[in-house]
């Protein structure tokens, strides 16, 4: 059941959580008390739970009801910043027809957000229709009832396809984070009522997370067998733009020095160092080496340029007084990097915490070298203005103490 589908009925909790009774409410809505009586009465029929308390001075909120509430209340904030968004950029004319079009924050449905986004992520209204599984038509006129709301061009079509707006852009990323509220409200009810359910999506930076991010998912799933669980691998750019679009919830891996961005928050979890890592009987093995300047000639494996597994690399052999060597092979993938190494003669730079494993099964080890200046912090990437759900606020104190275990 997804609760963004009672949108509407939200609405009349929300008023009445702030008049006090359904009679008040109607003065903030365009609804009689009794509508708004009997909205209430469904939602809460379809969730199995009271959300009021009905006394004759009014109605107060319940434990459950007040949850909710708070979820919806960040829901209908998404929306009214999708609205202001949308103006600000759309041309001045598109503006005048907003101001006219009336409040899209107070009168979408469920059926606008979902359709909004199928259309984004399918890229056209036929598969959109097929994904919501309507007719072609009625995603059509949902499309223009949309940009009649907001009174904003969203979208352009062309021979190669739909192109968003900058405004279109806008409103695809509050709706899909007012969608998130609502999945979060779900799963924090659950947990009210002592079960935790739900689905969560986590971003792993390749090339840092290591083993840190499956062992915290093993726990989260041995004490909450209902839970869902996605792991997305991705690049830094790939992973925060899903973060900002509400498509992940958390991101695990090396932390950016200084952050630019305002809409994001960092919170180191530890401080990692690299080791020179070669196959199991490599040649190398057994040898005196006095540094890294002893290994500027070899066959290296080097970090993606522009990432802090890079920065680290050249920064090792720097401290070492030497340039860095020319790597002929890039590789982001962990999987693909250890492969490499274990076919090969090749050397990488790698934290121990990511190779335990290849190390206990006889597959890989770590050359005696001293490697200087390569520590970077290891933690999470959030929204600034996210507030996590119970499930993955499960998985957040999961990781936390397993860092504080291997510290």
């Amino acid at each position: 059941m997804s609760l963004a589908r009672y949108l509407k009925q939200f609405r009349s909790v929300l008023a009445v959580g702030r008049a006090g009774s359904a009679a008040h409410a109607a003065q903030l809505l365009p609804l009689s008390s009794s509508a708004i009586a009997r909205a209430i009465r469904e939602l809460e029929g379809q969730l199995g739970v009271a959300l009021f308390e009905r006394a004759a001075r009014g109605m107060l909120m319940t434990a459950e009801g007040k949850l909710l509430a708070r979820r919806a209340e960040r829901a209908l904030a998404q929306l009214a910043l999708a609205e202001t968004e949308a103006s600000s950029l759309a041309d001045p004319g598109a503006r005048a027809a907003w101001q006219m079009a009336g409040r899209f924050s107070g009168s979408c449905a469920y059926r606008h957000l979902a359709t909004y986004v199928a259309f984004c992520e399918t890229g056209g209204e036929l598969a959109a229709a097929a994904r919501l599984r309507v007719s072609q038509p009625a995603v059509n006129q949902t499309l223009r009832q949309l940009e009649h709301m907001l009174g904003s061009v969203l979208f352009y079509r062309s021979v190669r396809g739909v192109r968003l707006t900058e405004s279109g852009e806008a409103v695809l990323r509050r709706t899909k984070l007012a969608l998130a509220e609502f999945r979060h409200a779900e799963e924090d009810l659950m947990a009210l009522h002592g079960k935790m359910s739900g689905r969560i999506v986590i971003g792993s930076l390749p090339l840092s997370a290591g083993v840190l991010v499956p062992r915290a998912v093993d726990r989260v799933l041995a004490l909450h067998k209902d839970l869902n669980v996605t792991i997305v691998d991705g690049t830094y750019g790939a992973l925060m733009h899903q973060l900002r679009h509400a498509d992940v919830d958390v991101v695990v891996g090396a932390l950016r020095g200084e952050l630019t961005a305002a809409d994001v928050v960092q919170e180191p979890l530890f401080e990692d160092t690299l080791s020179v890592v070669v196959r199991q009987g490599h040649p190398l093995v057994g040898k005196s080496l006095a540094g890294l300047r002893d290994l500027v000639g070899e066959s290296w494996i080097a970090p993606l340029t522009g990432t802090p597994a890079r920065a680290a690399f050249e920064r090792a052999f720097a401290a070492d007084g030497v340039a860095p060597p020319h790597a002929s092979l890039e590789v982001n993938s962990a999987v693909v990097l250890q492969a490499l190494l274990m076919d090969s003669n090749r050397l990488a730079l790698l934290s121990r915490r990511q190779i335990i494993r290849g190390v206990s099964a006889g597959l890989l080890q770590v050359l005696p070298v001293e490697v200087r200046e390569t520590g970077r912090y290891i933690g999470l990437t959030m929204r600034a203005d996210s507030d996590l759900g119970a499930s993955m606020r499960s998985f957040v104190a999961e990781l936390r103490a397993l860092c504080q275990e291997t510290d």
